[in-house]
């Protein structure tokens, strides 16, 4: 797996060559899926720049495909300069708390691949998945308690085992050896789950264990 400072430059720029791709002429309107991304980018410049001030910023429009674009991507690139940049200390703040820099990286491509994930589906392609989609899978795992928080449930004591296949057939391993709940499969399956962009049953998921079974409930409801 890459540096995810690269991974997340890398992403940021296919997922700008996919909009121009299959974005012009007629078609589904997907400016607002990069109001979103460039929100998203801003909070992140805001948790470097100014953490004192991190908080919502005001709600972002485009009137066409070229500003959404190039908006989004100016951005976008500074916020991830701003990320490769940062000392790992202090932690910076963020919705789920505060993270490190390369915690916030993993983040912030996680919202990249959802976003990317959401403009292929109206536009009826698939997305090029690399192995960058490690760092969204590390996410998903860090972050499983927040399904349980959502519904004002207690998490389990004990963390799960994630098994997972990388698109170039490397073997990614989360969590203890001996654990009772696990997940197994595809790591783009994983990551497309975590993200809410499909549901367990359209993937080629494995689920072990009574906790892993109440997780996957949370998670689709």
């Amino acid at each position: 797996m890459a540096d995810v400072f690269t991974d997340l430059q890398t992403e940021t720029e296919a997922l700008a060559e996919l909009a121009e791709r299959h974005g012009y002429g007629p078609g589904p309107n997907i400016t607002g899926h990069f109001a979103r991304l460039t929100s998203t980018a801003r909070l992140v410049r805001l948790s470097v720049e100014n953490p004192g001030a991190f908080g919502v910023t005001p709600q972002i429009s485009y009137d066409s495909l070229d500003e959404a674009i190039l908006v989004w991507l100016i951005e976008q690139r500074k916020a991830n300069a701003l990320l490769a940049s940062a000392p790992p200390e202090p932690e910076l703040p963020w919705s789920d708390g505060p993270l490190r820099p390369s915690v916030l990286a993993a983040a912030v491509l996680t919202e990249v691949f959802a976003g990317g994930q959401d403009i292929a589906d109206l536009f009826g392609v698939r997305p090029q998945r690399d192995d960058s989609i490690g760092h969204v899978a590390y996410y998903g795992v860090r972050t499983r308690d927040r399904a349980y928080r959502r519904h004002q449930e207690t998490p389990p004591a004990k963390p799960f085992r994630f098994e997972l296949v990388a698109p170039s057939g490397a073997r990614w391993d989360f969590g203890p050896e001996n654990a009772t709940d696990r997940v197994s499969g595809p790591a783009e399956d994983f990551c497309l789950l975590v993200t809410g962009r499909r549901f367990a049953e359209d993937l080629d998921l494995a689920f072990t264990g009574r906790h892993t079974a109440e997780w996957l409930e949370l998670l689709e409801s």
